[in-house]
């Protein structure tokens, strides 16, 4: 608008020095008529002063009315970028948490007060939902176990196939009951860790032979590169699990081959695992309790981070430990 204003006011000015004739009559001799006009260089000395004048006003006046601007812009949407952080920081722990309420903007503040009472309505039947399958798991355990004491103690009677597959099946059933429970209690807040330093070459390597059998049987090619003497803070039985989970389910619904790496660089250590999707698949998709499982402990445990990556043909993984210099003690607090 200032540079608008400077080029209208400079054309025109140049317009009445240089093409308008000026004329005024003598005070002394009201009959005569004096005529005249600028001079090329009486014009451009005219307009370069002006210019010149016109810089140093409009310069620093565009600079102060920007800074304004900024400021006021900033300053407004303040409030905006509070709430979107808070509702980027939510997780299933803290839902029933109100997000700061925008005193000083009305508007804000009736949007923000129905975000928490939308955030208070998840929050209620997201504890619902994960009460009722605490307690479905709960029920379900008695009855397993006892149903597959039966059968073991009936196996001489049953025939050897039928009794070896509805072993198979409890133990399927019995896992997925205890998956569900361990997934409810780190989803709720209720998980319990001990940590402790992990040789996760050590782990991994226990783990490589059994799951490279595995791999084989289902025609899967395993590249295994693993390190040696990599250590992580962690809790030791729920890390298993987590590692058990991911190797499972890329060998069983893998196809053609998967790599498994492990990376350390200063502060963090990655495990990547990648896995191509056969096709078409070799068996039907299960409940998805394997993944969700190790992406709520990894969201539970302190230092730990779940990345998946699925498209139509590959699957990947990425879990991740945050190595740092703190003590067992500091990490439990």
């Amino acid at each position: 608008m200032t540079g608008l204003l400077v080029l209208t006011a400079h054309h025109h000015l140049d317009q009445e020095l240089r093409k308008e004739k000026w004329d005024r009559s003598h005070p002394s001799f009201p009959g005569w008529s004096l005529h005249g006009s600028f001079s090329d260089a009486e014009i451009h000395d005219i307009l370069g002063e002006l210019m010149q004048v016109w810089a140093w006003v409009g310069i620093p006046a565009l600079g102060l009315s920007l800074g304004v601007g900024f400021f006021l812009a900033n300053r407004a949407i303040h409030p905006v970028r509070q709430i979107n952080r808070a509702l980027a920081e939510k997780t299933a722990s803290t839902l029933r948490i109100d997000i700061p309420v925008p005193v000083q903007d009305p508007v804000l503040s009736e949007l923000v007060s129905q975000i928490n009472t939308l955030l208070h309505r998840v929050g209620s039947a997201y504890d619902d939902m994960s009460a009722y399958s605490s307690r479905v798991a709960h029920e379900l355990r008695t009855p397993l176990a006892l149903l597959r004491m039966r059968i073991e103690q009936s196996a001489a009677a049953m025939p050897p196939d039928l009794s070896e597959s509805l072993q198979e099946e409890l133990a399927r059933l019995s896992k997925f009951v205890e998956r569900s429970l361990l997934a409810a209690r780190a989803e709720s807040g209720r998980l319990e860790a001990a940590y402790t330093p992990v040789d996760i070459s050590a782990l991994l390597e226990d783990l490589r032979e059994p799951y490279e059998l595995l791999f084989a049987e289902e025609g899967t090619a395993l590249e295994w590169e693993v390190p040696g003497g990599l250590t992580v803070q962690s809790e030791p039985d729920f890390l298993r699990q987590m590692l058990h989970n991911l190797l499972g389910n890329a060998c069983r619904y893998g196809g053609g081959r998967a790599r498994l790496r492990v990376r350390s660089s200063t502060g963090r250590t990655d495990l990547t695992l990648t896995n191509e999707i056969a096709d078409p698949p070799r068996k039907t998709a299960g409940l998805g309790i394997g993944i969700r499982l190790v992406d709520v402990l990894s969201k539970s445990l302190e230092g730990h981070s779940f990345q998946l990556r699925k498209s139509a043909r590959v699957f990947a993984v990425r879990l991740t430990w945050i190595t740092s210099i703190k003590n067992t003690h500091e990490a439990q607090r």
